[in-house]
Order: C-alpha cells, then sequence, then structure tokens
C-alpha cells in the first residue's frame, strides 16, 4: 500500500516557526532582528519512508537560522540541506566564508559544523536534505562545496531543480522503495553539478588528477557488485599504475579498499532499508560484492553501529 508522504506545516508565531524548522531539518536558533509583532510562515515536506531524505518547499517572513556547537554536540545524526532560493537571495556563512546566494542559485549547507543562515525578505525556497553518509559516499569531502554558490538556472543544475519539483508531485505515488530510489536519483544529479564546478576542481587539485578520480569513483561505482574487483584491476581499466591509484586517494581520507567497502555498504544499507520483508540479507550483501557472509555483518556493525538485522527489524 503506497502511503501519501507529503506534510504541510503552517505558522503564525515565532516559537511555533522554530519548532517546524528545528523538527524538520535539526536543531537551529531563530534570529527575527528587530521584526515586531506575529510571523509568517509554511513548510511543505515530502520525506521517503524509512530513510534520512526529505524535500520540502519553505515558505517565510525575513528570518536568520543559526546552527551552534552545541546544537551540532546533542545531535546523533547529521545532514546536508541544499537551499535553492526562488523569490529572494540568501546570505550564508560556514569554515570562515560569507557567501550571497541569489534566486536561482543554491547552497549546500553542512549540518554538522556552526553556521548562519537567512534572508532579509520574504522568500520562497526548495531544501533537499541529505543524509551525512550518503554525501559522504558519494562526494569527496562534501564540505569543500559549502563554500560556494552553484547555479541551479541552466544545464545539469536546472535539470536538477526541475527533477526535485517532479519528486515533490510524484513521491506520494511512490513505494517507500521507490521513494528512495528518487532520492537516491535527485544525490546522483546534485553530485554531477557539484563535481564539474571548476572553482571546486581547482581548489585543493589539479584537473588532470581530479579527472581521474573521477573516472575511478565512476568505475568503481559501476562496479560495485564483482567480488574480484581490486585496486589492480581498477588500475588497469582506468589506464594508471597502481601506485598513482593510491597516490590519487592518498588525500581524500580513504584507501581504495576502503573507498570500495564503504560503497558497497552503503548500497547494502540502502537495499535492506528498501526491502524489510523481502530478499534475505546474505543476497543483498553478495549482490553488493560481499562474498563472505560473516565478514559482511562483522563490517556492517563496525560501521554502523548497529547489525544489519537489527536495521531490517527496525523497519517492519
Amino acid at each position: 500500500m503506497v502511503s501519501r508522504r507529503q506534510t504541510r506545516l503552517i505558522s503564525k508565531s515565532r516559537d511555533q516557526w522554530a519548532q517546524i524548522v528545528s523538527g524538520t531539518y535539526f536543531p537551529l536558533t531563530l534570529n527575527y532582528g528587530s521584526q515586531n509583532g506575529g510571523f509568517q510562515g509554511s513548510l511543505n515536506v515530502w520525506k521517503a519512508e524509512g530513510s534520512g531524505y526529505s524535500l520540502s518547499r519553505l515558505n517565510s517572513q525575513k528570518v536568520e537560522y543559526i546552527r551552534s556547537k552545541s546544537q551540532i554536540a546533542e545531535d546523533s545524526e547529521s545532514s546536508y540541506l541544499v537551499t535553492i532560493p526562488l523569490r529572494a537571495g540568501v546570505f550564508f556563512s560556514q569554515h570562515g566564508r560569507t557567501l550571497k546566494c541569489p534566486p536561482g542559485n543554491f547552497i549546500v549547507e553542512q549540518g554538522d559544523a556552526p553556521y548562519r543562515f537567512g534572508y532579509e525578505d520574504t522568500n520562497d525556497m526548495w531544501v533537499f536534505k541529505i543524509p551525512d553518509q550518503v554525501m559522504k559516499s558519494r562526494i569527496r569531502r562534501p564540505e569543500r562545496y559549502s563554500q560556494h554558490c552553484f547555479s541551479a538556472q541552466k544545464g545539469i543544475g536546472c535539470a536538477f531543480l526541475e527533477f526535485l519539483m517532479i519528486c515533490s508531485r510524484r513521491v506520494g505515488e511512490c513505494s517507500a522503495e521507490e521513494q528512495n530510489h528518487l532520492f537516491t536519483q535527485a544525490v546522483n544529479m546534485l553530485t554531477l553539478v557539484l563535481e564539474q564546478d571548476e572553482r571546486v576542481l581547482g581548489s585543493s587539485q589539479s584537473h588532470m588528477k581530479t579527472a581521474h578520480l573521477m573516472r575511478v569513483e565512476r568505475y568503481i561505482s559501476a562496479n560495485l557488485g564483482d567480488p574480484e574487483l581490486s585496486p589492480e584491476r581498477i588500475a588497469r581499466f582506468c589506464g594508471i599504475s597502481v601506485r598513482y591509484l593510491h597516490k590519487l586517494f592518498s588525500d581524500t581520507g580513504y584507501t581504495v579498499c576502503e573507498w570500495v567497502r564503504v560503497h558497497r555498504l552503503d548500497a547494502a544499507h540502502r537495499d535492506i532499508e528498501a526491502s524489510p520483508e523481502g530478499i534475505n540479507i546474505g543476497e543483498i550483501a553478495y549482490r553488493w560484492g560481499f562474498s563472505d557472509h560473516s565478514q559482511f555483518c562483522r563490517m556492517f556493525r563496525q560501521y554502523y553501529g548497529y547489525s544489519a538485522s537489527d536495521l531490517r527489524s527496525s523497519l517492519v
């Protein structure tokens, strides 16, 4: 049975708006400046059942949102927010840099680092919430992207925005598995927008090195289910030496094998979430390149802090 996952939340007071926003995204402190009187705000929220994804359409009067270290310390989960203002520009400050993002562009907010975000006029915006682990498993050092404003007015950026709009119209018609796939595709499109940006490509490494690393990552993603995937095979396909392959990963925080393992675990985690009473866990592990079931179970618990069977039980 398909359930409709849209929720509409309306606020006519500051306290109520603070509760709505913090409950939808994560705890935030709100600053209304010198405004007097009441406050008008509304949120339409679409969630993927059984996952940390959400998409929302936010409308409100002028406000500033502050994410503090104490709020981060009290949070058990972390997320990234992709915010696309439509009516008025927004300001965003994180990691010592302040951005001004005009309508039709977007920013990436890192939820596990302090920041300030707001707008001086009544605004309308899309906000795509992505679990921290999802971002980090698809994008190298995603915190880099909070330093830039990205265009959603043409090309793949515009396609990304249009796809989010499609998700809002269709997610309520989908099963839990389909909802998760929709938002996963949105993340894939976001990845394309971010990783082709010249400012980020040139910020920490040469274009050639980045091009090699992106090719390697795409090959790994396309072959996760192959238990024979190895550094030697990856290097041979990408036309580089094994030594250079390891050098490419030296500043990512992962070894090549760790990167493969994390992506496999993430894929298995998504499949378990999408089929709480379906395919058995051993089959899912095998599908994603784990030939030893006990080793998969051990790695899964070590990485997530709970077992694959615990995950499945929590979804039933």
